[in-house]
């Protein structure tokens, strides 16, 4: 879908897309809910819950979450938001806080106490709690209207929660509980302070989603102590795991050493891409061009938390993971990166226009097509592979 939209802003448009805003409101929720939710959530029943129970009550939620997701995808290019769209997105909410009281009544016993299943438990609250912003969506546009400043804040309230606070936390708990299992004791002083200072930054930083409709001094400042909190306190997770990181990191192979420093490397980038948004220079630019907002939400989703959900997978030996198809994944991201941004300084730094941009931006996404599909492919070919062999030696 990414890709057809951006075919559509060439002369190459194949006419897939009817409705552009229709479609853009699928990508997003397919993206966000098909891809990294389902990732998430798989990987946390695969760590914290025992198979008998997997098997007695998650499968339940899992295809009720496939139903939900089916539905979004078909109801979205069709209808945008309206009746069925609305109907299934409900529905999916609803089925994550039954997927939330799950993990909290079905986690492995001796899994509790971990500061692994803490930042989980932190992780989906947050989940729930981006859920406001849809709840309020369909109050606000019956009273206000899609016009609205509430109508945008209830979305920007959805996103940061979503991407900022659940993302990231089920990342580090997911990492941690990797850790714990090497027998590393985390230092839990500096843990401590982690956790307190992620949810002071994680509420601080929210009034930079607020910087486009008001620029009193407070929001800056609420903004800028956030960004800081943030900083300060995944300065304190790095050096409570630090011990137990880096024999985990010498164990691994060289592809995946090279993933997680260039992990590091994005969110290192996007942290601080976060944080000059609260000065008034930057926070102007991204308000005024929308490449800036799209540029950095991907470089977030596509550099950071599809990449971690690839090694994740791949540490795990869940999918094969080539040099091909990684370096097909990595030429996608850093050219659509460099193009979208570009595009952006044309506008706000008058920089040498282009000539067929649109047109290179969505060849470059395709190549993110191309890249799934070799991942895909190489991986249930192996599976094919492995049955055959079993069967033979069965």
């Amino acid at each position: 879908m990414g890709f057809f939209l951006r075919l559509a802003a060439t002369p190459f448009s194949l006419d897939m897309v009817s409705n552009y805003k229709y479609v853009v409101h699928a990508h997003s929720h397919v993206a966000l809910l098909g891809w990294v939710y389902l990732g998430l959530s798989s990987f946390i029943v695969y760590f914290f819950v025992s198979e008998s129970k997997v098997k007695k009550h998650y499968s339940k939620i899992f295809w009720a979450t496939q139903a939900c997701l089916i539905g979004m995808l078909m109801a979205f290019p069709i209808q945008g938001y309206a009746l069925v769209s609305i109907t299934f997105s409900t529905l999916f909410l609803l089925v994550s806080y039954v997927f939330f009281g799950f993990i909290l009544k079905h986690t492995t016993p001796e899994f509790k106490s971990r500061k692994s299943f803490l930042l989980i438990k932190h992780a989906l609250f947050y989940m729930v709690l981006s859920s406001i912003g849809p709840w309020a969506l369909g109050p606000v546009m019956a009273t206000l209207g899609n016009e609205s400043v509430w109508y945008k804040l209830a979305i920007y309230f959805y996103l940061h929660f979503q991407y900022n606070a659940w993302f990231v936390l089920a990342f580090m708990g997911l990492l941690v509980f990797i850790l714990e299992k090497t027998q590393f004791i985390i230092e839990t002083k500096s843990f401590s302070k982690f956790i307190f200072l992620f949810h002071i930054g994680i509420i601080g930083t929210f009034f930079l989603s607020t910087l486009w409709a008001t620029s009193h001094w407070t929001v800056y400042l609420l903004s800028n102590l956030g960004s800081l909190s943030l900083w300060l306190g995944f300065f304190y997770l790095w050096k409570s795991v630090k011990k137990s990181f880096d024999p985990f990191y010498e164990a691994l192979i060289p592809q995946s050493k090279f993933i997680l420093k260039f992990l590091v490397f994005v969110f290192i980038l996007k942290l601080t891409m976060q944080t000059l948004s609260g000065i008034p220079f930057f926070a102007e630019l991204a308000a005024a061009n929308l490449d800036v907002v799209i540029g950095y939400l991907h470089w977030f989703f596509l550099g950071f938390v599809s990449l971690f959900l690839l090694f994740l997978a791949s540490y795990l030996k869940w999918i094969r993971l080539s040099k091909f198809s990684l370096s097909l994944y990595l030429i996608a991201f850093i050219s659509t990166e460099f193009l979208i941004f570009y595009r952006a300084g044309i506008i706000n730094f008058q920089w040498d226009y282009l000539p067929n941009l649109n047109t290179y931006l969505a060849m470059a996404s395709c190549l993110f097509s191309v890249a799934v599909i070799t991942i895909l492919g190489q991986t249930l070919l192996i599976r094919k592979n492995q049955n055959q062999l079993t069967s033979k030696t069965g």
